[in-house]
């Protein structure tokens, strides 16, 4: 079984598109199994 890990940039989320963005990655066939959001601080 091969993974693939991925990261949406904070832009990303900015302009709320990560939605789309998963849309395609299941499109292209992938699958989703998890999900996390976090804040990166400085």
């Amino acid at each position: 079984m091969q993974r693939t890990f991925s990261i949406i940039k904070p832009d990303a989320t900015k302009r709320n598109i990560t939605g789309s963005i998963n849309n395609i990655i299941e499109d292209s066939g992938l699958r989703i199994i998890a999900q996390k959001r976090i804040q990166l601080s400085v």
